[in-house]
């Protein structure tokens, strides 16, 4: 009901939920026809906390640019062809905590700038395409713990300013290649308690916070 009264075609911004308030907790599905919002730049449904999924009509709206969804606890999956919202500047999925993994496809968000994906506490790893990413300057995956490695080329990020990896507790080895991230200028391992260090590494020390001499390796 909420969706039938916002149909418009030519509606840049729609909001369903709320980062603030408590949300929407009545909400398990949108219709279809969401894919026809072909002006939409901006989806937010932060707190739709009985989302379940969203509907592959998504993949249509080609002129996104923000992604909100904070808390929207029940989704489980995107949609595969999610890569195609190649408009995408910001994304945030934090505290989906029942999302296990990413779609291939984004790594055709080329203009994704910042990706947030603290506390999705049921991601187990990343797909290799996000390293496609060259336009991302914001990574954050804190608290994600059931995540045990990132990609082997992470190093092609090349605009990567900021990766936050804090209290990812089964991560298990940082990728030699972190050493490719000429923009890095913040990393943050604290409380990743089984992190292995490679020696190649050593130069991000000055600016990583929660280094350990002893997980160096």
């Amino acid at each position: 009901r909420v969706m039938t009264g916002c149909i418009n075609n030519s509606l840049k911004k729609l909001c369903i939920g709320g980062h603030a308030g408590s949300g929407n907790k009545a909400l398990k599905q949108l219709p279809s026809t969401l894919g026809n919002l072909k002006s939409l730049e901006i989806l937010c449904l932060d707190k739709c906390k009985a989302l379940e999924s969203l509907p592959p009509s998504i993949c249509n709206l080609t002129n996104l640019r923000e992604l909100q969804m904070r808390e929207c606890k029940e989704v489980r999956e995107l949609p595969p062809l999610i890569g195609n919202l190649q408009k995408l500047v910001e994304v945030s999925f934090s505290k989906c905590i029942k999302l296990s993994k990413l779609p291939p496809s984004i790594g055709n968000w080329q203009s994704v700038e910042d990706l947030i994906l603290n506390k999705c506490k049921g991601l187990t790893e990343l797909p290799d395409s996000i390293c496609n990413l060259t336009s991302l300057c914001l990574l954050d995956v804190r608290a994600c713990k059931m995540l045990t490695s990132l990609p082997h080329q992470i190093g092609n990020l090349s605009s990567l300013k900021i990766l936050d990896l804090r209290t990812c507790k089964r991560l298990e080895r940082l990728p030699p290649s972190l050493g490719q991230l000429l923009k890095l200028e913040y990393l943050d391992i604290s409380d990743c308690v089984d992190l292995v260090i490679p020696s190649s590494l050593e130069k991000l020390k000055d600016i990583a916070i929660g280094w350990d001499d002893g997980k160096v390796e």
